[in-house]
């Protein structure tokens, strides 16, 4: 991995998610992982222990890697050692998710999210 300076000039950012990076610079590795378990009740009546990550299958499949189909070349010329940026704007980023200026060597991103809805039905 060739390694560059990054340059930022302004960076503004609302608001980031569970497990999110902003990464500024070079980094050899990127892990983020986020497990959520959303819960939705027309009353707001919970039990302890009432879900656990462990009681649904979302949370403990393998998860599928995509296979490369082809073999990939590739040939970067850096003109100058530096990344700049001028202005970077981001509302929002998700659970697991990497907002990056600058080189990577390996990125590795998962979420898994499993949403339960418990709403009452008008009986007409």
């Amino acid at each position: 991995m060739h390694s560059r300076t990054s340059h930022v000039h302004a960076f503004t950012n609302i608001s980031l998610d569970a497990s999110s990076v902003i990464e500024i610079g070079d980094s050899e590795n990127i892990e983020a992982v986020s497990h959520i378990l959303a819960v939705q009740r027309d009353k707001a009546i919970f039990y302890e222990n009432e879900f656990q990550f462990r009681d649904y299958a979302a949370f403990s499949e393998p998860l599928p890697l995509p296979v490369d189909q082809e073999p990939l070349k590739i040939i970067a010329f850096h003109e100058t050692p530096a990344i700049r940026v001028d202005k970077v704007n981001v509302s929002f980023a998700a659970a697991a998710s990497v907002i990056h200026i600058g080189s990577s060597e390996h990125v590795e991103l998962e979420t898994r999210v499993k949403n339960i809805r418990h709403l009452v039905r008008d009986k007409r």
